[in-house]
Parts: structure tokens; C-alpha cells; sequence
């Protein structure tokens, strides 16, 4: 019989290479252990699962057109609320996070990225990664750094962070695996068109 726990040792530990939004910041040991229990019980996700807004779509309306330009609206009025929310709630200058458009490799248990912020080994970060899938979650998490080392890209120096999460909701980590499967899914599909058009 499979071991359980093996399975939920892989799944957190598949990982994909992918362009994402990330937001990071530095943090304390006190940040850390005043954020830890806010992190660990409050998911940040906006819906519960990401199924719930098809069903949503699928039922205002049976017409395709139609339904595509409410879907429209929506994913503006989302992005505008998420606008007005942030300037609201705008951070004390000096907790201003570092966000960055990005091609990083994550899992569900951790995140390479580049950077030019100066993160060492041992130090703990707060990251906030968007999954790119309506209603466009902000997934938050505390990490630890596990590696850090200088590296040049494309001719700019940078350093290549590895951060292991150390507090994430369950919940949200479930959200990321999943849409690290559906895209791992999607890539395999698009190669197996182009292998079959040849």
C-alpha cells in the first residue's frame, strides 16, 4: 500500500520552471514570529477553489459572448479593487516589499529566483507570489533563505536566491501544487501537439 505521506512529500516538492509575479521583503526575527501564526491560520487566497469562478461564470449566462465580457469586467474590477486595496493599506516606507516580474522555478515547498536585493543564507523573507489565474490570488509566505550566491544575468549582477517556505497556509500551498500541475499539464499537452504536427 502507498505511503500517504511519501505522495504529499512529492507533490510538495515537484517543481516547474515558469514567468511569475513576486513580491519580497526582508524580515527580522521578530517580523517573523509577529507574522507566523497570521500566515499559518489566514489563507490569503481571494476564492477558495479556483473552480468556484467557472461555476460562477457557467451560471450568469448560457451564451459565450456573453459570458467572455462579463468574465472581462470582472477580472477588471478585480484588478482595480486589488489597486484601490493596495493604496489603502499602502506599508511604512521602510516595509516597502521589492516586487519583480520573473522567471523562477517554484514548488510547493519553495521558490528559486533572482534578485538584486541582498539576501543571505539563514535570513528570513516574507514573499508574496500571484498565481496567474483569475481571480489572481497573492499567495503569502515566510521563508528562510537556503541559498544565496552572486551570479551575473545577462550582463547585471544578481544574486540567485533559494528560500525553503517555512510558514505558509495549507490551504494556499494546496493552490500553488495545483496550479504547478495544471501547468506542467499544459506544457506537456503543447509539446505533444507540436511533436504530433511534425
Amino acid at each position: 500500500m502507498p505511503d500517504a505521506t511519501m505522495d504529499d512529500d512529492r507533490r510538495e516538492y515537484y517543481r516547474i520552471k515558469d514567468r511569475l509575479a513576486i513580491e519580497i521583503r526582508d524580515i527580522s526575527d521578530d517580523e517573523f514570529l509577529e507574522l507566523e501564526n497570521t500566515i499559518r491560520y489566514n489563507p490569503t487566497q481571494v476564492i477558495d477553489k479556483a473552480y468556484d469562478m467557472h461555476f460562477l461564470k457557467e451560471s450568469i449566462s448560457n451564451d459565450e459572448k456573453e459570458k467572455n465580457h462579463i468574465l472581462s469586467y470582472l477580472v477588471m474590477i478585480d484588478k482595480k479593487l486589488d489597486m484601490l486595496t493596495d493604496f489603502l493599506n499602502k506599508p511604512k516606507k521602510d516595509e516597502l516589499f521589492h516586487t519583480s516580474y520573473m522567471e523562477v522555478e517554484v514548488s510547493g515547498n519553495g521558490i528559486k529566483f533572482f534578485t538584486d536585493l541582498e539576501i543571505h543564507g539563514g535570513d528570513y523573507t516574507e514573499i508574496r507570489i500571484v498565481i496567474p489565474r483569475f481571480p489572481f490570488p497573492k499567495i503569502t509566505a515566510l521563508a528562510q533563505a537556503l541559498r544565496s550566491e552572486d551570479c551575473l544575468v545577462n550582463g547585471t549582477k544578481y544574486r540567485e536566491v533559494i528560500v525553503r517556505f517555512v510558514v505558509i497556509n495549507e490551504e494556499d500551498r494546496d493552490l500553488l501544487i495545483n496550479y504547478i500541475f495544471v501547468k506542467d499539464r499544459e506544457r506537456l499537452r503543447l509539446k505533444k501537439e507540436l511533436f504530433c504536427e511534425r
